[in-house]
């Protein structure tokens, strides 16, 4: 074997570690409880989405350049430098107080996530190719597996560590902070085409050809990806106040968190059988149509908050639409996307992905915390379960027309 090559001992060996560290990347204990973790430091639901828009800005920034970064010098540097970054914002958390500790938490963890985010997909498909594996789909939905499991382990460690308190929880988060950084360190690059590290211009020119002007489908893919990314994430980080406004105890929200990251992982896992037999037509029909079910049915229960315990397991049931979603367009979408983009520009093409989602959360994520605040949970979800139902219209059904096209 020549230097630099890798044979397929070691590719099999990189698609275990990406597993491993999409685990332990996840294995977030302190994300159950982190609303009234910071609440209890004395931020309103406005400053926490504040925080969120620090967050969701410095990836926007930064997220393009680093999977650029990824895909010119390379997959495994950007991965360990992620782990360091990852397990150096976990550490901060335990032990800072006030808004401003807590910006320095996010600008860290945000780094992070924009050296990591689409890396790991990518590094991922670089290996499976290199294998001959034509099953990507698959491979991808055992990364979502693998991901959300994670995090449903930690919701059930972060049940058992809130009975002792919500410094425990931080605590044991910073410890176990990272174990991303030791999967990362075993990770082999994969021999692949690269860019011309002489004219970035071009590269970039040649990034959004192929992402926003090749075809009608790729551009409709690409958005897709990025609303139905938002109408996850601005739920997720409304789901524990809403727990509260529900009078769920807190001791509940672990194991709530741990059911909603299973039900992800369930699905993610057999979305690529579900597409099979349904399409992917449906498949994106579906995606669109949960989050309308999911936010105007929180809307409803908020409405009749206090009026008996069915509100209560109603308002739980429907945050489960987001779970479904997630898990069918994390894999189903998400494939769509990275089956259709060169080697050499595919962290570059998850990345601009990420940061579209970042961008609109900076954007709505603080406007949806003052609409908590003041007029309400109901209004809140209301509007948008309007706005995502013009969304549907206008992009969801667009993307299945152009999917029966091809």
């Amino acid at each position: 074997m020549n230097p630099g090559e890798i044979d397929a001992d070691q590719l099999r060996g990189n698609v275990r570690r990406i597993q491993v560290m999409n685990f332990t990347w996840m294995f977030l204990v302190i994300m159950p409880v982190i609303v009234p973790y910071l609440r209890d430091h004395g931020l309103s639901m406005e400053e926490i989405y504040r925080l969120q828009t620090i967050f969701a800005l410095t990836i926007v920034v930064l997220e393009v350049p680093s999977g650029y970064v990824a895909d010119l010098l390379g997959r495994r540097r950007c991965l360990v430098a992620a782990g360091v970054l990852h397990g150096l914002a976990l550490t901060v958390l335990a032990y800072v107080d006030g808004f401003w500790g807590f910006a320095v938490f996010e600008l860290l963890a945000a780094v992070g996530v924009t050296l990591y985010s689409g890396t790991d997909v990518a590094l991922l498909y670089d290996s499976l190719e290199a294998l001959g594996d034509e099953e990507r789909t698959r491979g991808l939905g055992k990364r979502l597996f693998w991901m959300q499991t994670g995090e449903t382990v930690a919701a059930l460690v972060s049940g058992a560590l809130v009975t002792v308190s919500l410094y425990a929880v931080a605590v044991g988060n910073a410890i176990v902070g990272w174990l991303p950084l030791v999967a990362a360190l075993g990770l082999r690059e994969v021999p692949r085409e690269r860019f011309d590290r002489t004219s970035h211009l071009a590269n970039f020119r040649r990034i959004h050809h192929e992402l926003f002007r090749t075809s009608r489908l790729m551009a409709l893919i690409m958005v897709n990806l990025v609303a139905y990314g938002l109408a996850t994430l601005l739920a997720v980080w409304a789901f524990q106040a809403f727990w509260g406004e529900m009078k769920v105890p807190l001791v509940a929200f672990g194991f709530l968190w741990a059911a909603y990251n299973l039900t992800v992982a369930v699905v993610g896992r057999a979305a690529h059988r579900v597409e099979s037999r349904f399409g992917t037509g449906a498949v994106v029909a579906a995606v669109g149509v949960l989050p309308i079910a999911g936010y105007g049915g929180m809307a409803l229960c908020a409405h009749h908050a206090g009026a008996g315990a069915v509100w209560v397991v109603f308002g739980v049931l429907f945050g489960f639409a987001f779970q479904i979603g997630r898990g069918l367009t994390q894999v189903v979408i998400k494939d769509a996307l990275n089956v259709r983009v060169p080697t050499e520009l595919r962290a570059t093409a998850n990345s601009i992905s990420s940061m579209g989602v970042r961008l609109a959360f900076a954007v709505l994520g603080p406007l949806l915390g003052w609409t908590i605040d003041g007029p309400g949970f109901p209004a809140a979800f209301g509007a948008l379960a309007a706005g995502f139902g013009l969304v549907f219209m206008t992009l969801a059904l667009a993307l299945v027309r152009e999917l029966r096209k091809a």
